[in-house]
């Protein structure tokens, strides 16, 4: 019988994360979950998996990794994070008043084609707002994101923006001009496919086609007021149209009063990718990749599967790619020492009380493989243990030591002076 080789590699769509890139990615994570505690968020925790029932919407259904408990019951791993913790509300907090405003920062798992250059498994942040339908909560998290990123070094608009729409006002639009075309054409949105938009407007009227072709391009700073103006041309009839602008102006009236009005561009063909949404939608883009760092929006609707009637909004952050997107930090203060023995081992925790990463080495390496070791571990110094201090160099090939004592260490390496 002939035996099949197990390739003892990572799955499709996942890979092992080594430093420095691990080192950064906890780094992210903790200014992110900084700025979440700044607005107040309380950190959850949930279960990989689901029961298959608590995940509704196809599209995530179809993505989900599929498992099976001892019972027999299907179950997924969590594909995203917005329904667990609705599910979560409903479950835990039911005895508590709302609004419940959460956060995470947890993993995801999606089911993705080999070669798309797409992930099996998400790394994210985010937050939901349950049990308050005011705009100013969707504004509040449009301007949370803002922070986040802003927080971690980038600069809006050149290193990112917030596209921000209403699912509510194109669809109620929809259902009053062409209901019938309505299915077809949000279907077409979603998926950002503005030639089927356009293909299908060919069958309406010509005025109703000119303003479901008109309205998807309805795009631009949100600073200018002429956007929504343009909008409401096409509400008059439908009621339904014009409250959603009216809540689309109130957003920004407070994202006006956060001062965060500059990073958001409108986008009134922005409809969201999940079905679940039901007002304002919102995408973070950045020019250097092709893909949405974070999307959010809200969703009142979602809840009453969890036998709570709870309006709700949030967001969520793909890590990776925002990793990809962040500015280059400077060379790793990291300091490899060599060898030494004890006393060696005593130099190393005098170093590390000065507040010098230290990573000690128990061999005696000879300079050049040293440097060698310490460019592996990305350490930007070597140094050995002296009789009167320790002799100091870059981790450059050929480098020079200098001789200095232990507490001049930390301004050499970290460019501050030991206490």
């Amino acid at each position: 019988m002939k035996h099949v080789t197990r390739k003892f590699s990572t799955t499709p769509g996942t890979r092992d994360v080594l430093p420095p890139e691990s080192m950064r990615l906890l780094e992210v994570q903790a200014s992110i979950r900084k700025t979440f505690r700044l607005f107040g968020y309380g950190e959850v925790l949930t279960p990989a998996m689901e029961y298959s029932e608590v995940i509704e919407e196809p599209k995530l259904r179809d993505a989900s990794f599929k498992l099976f408990d001892p019972d027999n019951q299907m179950l997924l791993l969590r594909p995203e994070m917005t329904t667990p913790i609705a599910r979560l509300v409903a479950q835990r907090l039911r005895n508590l008043p709302p609004p419940y405003k959460l956060s995470y920062v947890l993993p995801v798992y999606r089911r993705t084609s080999v070669g798309r250059g797409q992930s099996a498994e998400l790394y994210q942040a985010g937050v939901e707002v349950v049990g308050s339908p005011s705009p100013q909560e969707d504004a509040a998290t449009v301007a949370l994101l803002v922070d986040v990123l802003s927080a971690l070094g980038l600069e809006a608009p050149s290193d990112f923006a917030v596209v921000l729409g209403q699912t509510a006002f194109y669809t109620a639009y929809l259902r009053q001009a062409a209901p019938k075309a309505a299915p077809a054409l949000l279907a077409a949105l979603a998926a950002k496919d503005l030639v089927r938009v356009d293909s299908l407007a060919a069958s309406l009227s010509d005025e109703v086609g000119a303003a479901v072709r008109e309205i998807p391009r309805l795009v631009g700073p949100a600073t200018e007021g002429s956007i929504i103006e343009e909008a409401a041309k096409h509400a008059g009839s439908a009621p339904e149209a014009s409250a959603a602008l009216e809540n689309l102006r109130e957003i920004l009236h407070y994202l006006n009063a956060y001062g965060c009005l500059g990073a958001v561009i409108l986008d009134l063909g922005l409809v969201g990718r999940h079905n679940y949404y039901t007002g304002a939608v919102f995408e973070a883009y950045s020019p250097r990749i092709g893909f949405t760092i974070a999307n959010g929006g809200r969703y009142d609707n979602l809840l009453q599967r969890f036998d709570r009637t709870l309006p709700a909004t949030g967001f969520a952050i793909y890590l990776e790619r925002l990793l990809s997107i962040l500015p280059e930090k400077d060379a790793s203060p990291l300091l490899v020492l060599v060898g030494g023995g004890v006393g060696g081992t005593k130099t190393a925790v005098q170093l590390r009380e000065c507040g010098v990463p230290t990573l000690h080495l128990s061999e005696d390496l000879e300079p050049e493989a040293a440097v060698r070791y310490a460019s592996s571990v990305e350490a930007g110094w070597i140094c050995y243990r002296s009789p009167d201090g320790i002799k100091l160099a870059p981790a450059e090939p050929g480098t020079r030591f200098e001789a200095v004592g232990i507490e001049d260490v930390a301004e050499k390496v970290l460019g501050v002076v030991a206490r």
